[in-house]
């Protein structure tokens, strides 16, 4: 059943074309994809689907009472709130049904023999049940923490960007809406916090329309792709591997197509020069069909990203550092690292948010001060920093008051387009040839008639695609990108994948998308307690590794846990007998885990249903009886666990055994690796629920 659907849907802007005559029909359970290049009207059809743009032709079918949640790139936040009220504010029935609780609770406790509000207490029980209002707030808690928002108390107005578009990200999941719209949901997440959004979005029951920039996500997640590109939108059933598949077969027929209509055409030009034999009345249609053929308008082709820079002589030395120490006020970031850069170096850097990954690159780039340590910079380099909001295109202000600064941003983002490039250079030497700056802005797909709009006018992927212009027209030979792929569209991010395969010099890449890690980096520095530990290898390599150490430690017993628990199943009551006998041996392992194996893996595979709540939570639980619901969980988890261990066991058996077919130990690593982490939210579920009193 169609639960939202476009007809003949057409939308402009400006002078400029986004779609035209979409029929689009989004289902229950759908997993829909849209891509296309920046400033094609994707952000914009997911307003249209949302109800917040109007279309200028076609019309938007849903039901009123649908319930649509849109993450937007900006989000509309109040900043007077707190984060964790904010994301209360859009849980819609179930956060109704929690207050509704509290009221009837107060007025049971002033006359416990009312009737009436007993029977209305016990429907509103019945129906928090039914749409899991008691887990609310533990939901809540346990999605912040795994998008890495730690006080959920502090007001969303002191936030940074980045924390507000979690925040905002928090609130559309934990609202579980019918329909979940997601522009760029990846945006400031970490690598842990991309593996767990994918798998919510695998286990969310209801349909998704999906804006991302990260392919691993898009491919996985999705099952229809929709391009938005030249004024149409076209459909393509299967994932984003399927889509590329798709496309090269369609560009392949229309480079044919294109070449048989050419051909065509010079055999009838050259018929109609003959002269006198084409001049004749039985000829006249002929001439005609000629005519046509000449004025029929082409076909737009892709516009495609051209990136180039003027290559820069690199010498031996590219970056050193010896005992390098970062700090954040009291806090240290990083200490004692040493690393010599070569001059072809492609380095990735990883870690969880707030670590200091983007403090190192704004040290190495020379914007603040090393707190201990010495770092040197080759006397050759000409350094380009790339940072994540392209600051130097909206300006940090240079005023020490609020006002001043402000004043100074707004100026910065009235610039026109062709000013932000001609500050850099007003001509530059690319393979050879001489081009101006409107000549490079156009191979950055920036036409003339958008060269002189103002940098604020420009989307969010535009900017970051004029961000890179302005870098590369001052040929650089060290590159520092921190996190490059934010806004841009996929077929920009495939041009810098190859550009930066055939740069002549060194890269330094933070970044959480896996598959540009995958193509552009293969040496890994990842931040743990304030150090970086090297990894020889791509972001894949470095996953595989961890999930052997993952495996590994799980069938490491914690420190006394297996004497403990056949000691207590012996000296224990007969019902503290039973629990033990139904946890397996491991059952407190994942807590004696080490982070670094156990955590990560858990974090991939969090269920959006069925999380454990923190550790806040836990002296509420213990105080109330166990629901019917819960007792039934708790059998299905006691049926479950032993079935899980037979599973693990034979996988175990089968990783050992290894073997040549690397596609099937791939294979078979990954579902070792989904199934500890269940095991491990299902014996902290089940030891939790075990403890509620009956």
């Amino acid at each position: 059943m169609s639960l939202i659907s476009l007809v003949g849907a057409g939308k402009d802007f400006g002078l400029r074309t986004l779609f035209t005559n979409l029929d689009l029909h989004v289902g229950e359970r759908d997993r829909l994809g849209l891509i296309g290049p920046n400033g094609a009207g994707k952000s914009t059809l997911l307003k249209v689907l949302a109800g917040r743009e109007p279309l200028d032709q076609g019309e938007r079918r849903c039901s009123s009472r649908l319930n649509v949640v849109l993450l937007d790139q900006e989000p509309d936040l109040d900043p007077k709130q707190t984060v964790l009220e904010q994301v209360f504010a859009g849980s819609g029935e179930r956060m109704a049904l929690l207050r509704e609780h509290g009221v009837l609770s107060h007025e049971l406790a002033a006359t416990p023999e009312d009737e009436r509000l007993l029977a209305r207490f016990s429907a509103l029980m019945h129906r928090m049940d039914a749409c899991q209002a008691w887990d609310l707030e533990r939901e809540c808690h346990e999605v912040l923490e795994r998008l890495g928002i730690g006080d959920v108390h502090r007001p969303v107005g002191e936030l940074s960007g980045g924390n507000r578009r979690r925040v905002a990200l928090a609130a559309a999941l934990v609202a579980q809406p019918e329909v979940l719209l997601l522009d760029e949901p990846t945006n400031h997440l970490d690598a842990d916090g991309v593996e767990w959004l994918q798998g919510w979005l695998d286990r969310y029951p209801g349909a998704l329309v999906l804006v991302t920039h990260d392919r691993y996500l898009l491919d996985r997640v999705t099952r229809r792709i929709v391009a938005v590109e030249r004024g149409e939108a076209r459909r393509y059933e299967g994932n984003y591997a399927t889509y590329l598949a798709h496309r090269a077969e369609e560009e392949d027929s229309e480079v044919a197509t294109a070449a048989k209509f050419r051909g065509t055409l010079r055999r009838e030009l050259a018929w109609l020069r003959q002269g006198p034999k084409a001049r004749s009345t039985k000829q006249k249609a002929r001439q005609q069909r000629i005519e046509a053929m000449r004025e029929q308008p082409a076909r737009q082709g892709r516009g495609a990203v051209s990136m180039a820079a003027t290559a820069r002589r690199i010498g031996k030395q590219a970056i050193t550092a010896e005992g390098l120490a970062v700090h954040a006020g009291e806090r240290a970031l990083l200490t004692d690292f040493s690393y010599d850069f070569s001059p072809e170096d492609r380095v990735g850097i990883i870690g969880a948010n707030g670590v200091g990954k983007s403090s190192l690159l704004e040290v190495i780039a020379g914007l603040r001060a090393p707190s201990g340590g010495r770092l040197e910079l080759g006397s050759t380099v000409k350094l380009a920093y790339f940072d994540q909001h392209s600051s130097v295109l909206l300006g940090e202000g240079g005023g020490t008051a609020r006002s001043d600064r402000r004043l100074a941003d707004r100026r910065q983002a009235e610039r026109k387009v062709i000013d932000v490039v001609q500050e850099a250079a007003s001509r530059v030497e690319v393979d050879g040839q001489e081009l101006s700056a409107s000549q490079l802005l156009e191979r950055f797909l920036f036409p003339p008639a958008q060269q002189h709009q103002p940098v604020a006018k420009l989307s969010g992927g535009e900017r970051r695609r004029l961000h890179l212009c302005r870098l590369l027209i001052e040929a650089p030979n060290v590159l520092l990108l921190d996190e490059p792929t934010n806004d841009l569209d996929v077929h920009t991010l495939g041009v810098l994948e190859e550009f930066l395969e055939d740069f002549r010099g060194c890269v330094v890449v933070v970044s959480h998308d896996r598959w540009f890690l995958d193509r552009t980096v293969d040496r890994l520095f990842c931040f743990e307690q304030g150090r970086l530990q090297r990894f020889e290898g791509n972001y894949s390599a470095y996953l595989d590794r961890r999930q052997v150490l993952a495996a590994e430690a799980s069938r490491r017993p914690a420190p006394g846990s297996s004497a403990s628990s056949t000691k207590t199943a012996g000296s224990t009551k007969t019902a503290d007998s039973t629990k033990t006998a139904v946890a397996p041996a491991n059952a407190t392992a994942p807590a004696a885990q080490p982070a670094s194996a156990a955590q990560p893996a858990a974090a991939a595979l969090s269920d959006p249903t069925a999380k454990s709540p923190p550790a806040t939570n836990t002296a509420h639980q213990h105080a109330r009886r166990r629901s019917f619901k819960e007792s039934r969980e708790l059998e299905r988890i006691t049926t479950d666990l032993p079935c899980w261990e037979v599973r693990r066991s034979e996988l175990e058996t089968l990783l050992a055994g290894g073997g040549s077919d690397y596609t099937r130990i791939e294979s078979i690593t990954q579902e070792l690796a989904d199934l500890l982490a269940r095991i491990a939210a299902a014996e902290e579920r089940w030891l939790l629920l075990s403890d509620l009193a009956d």
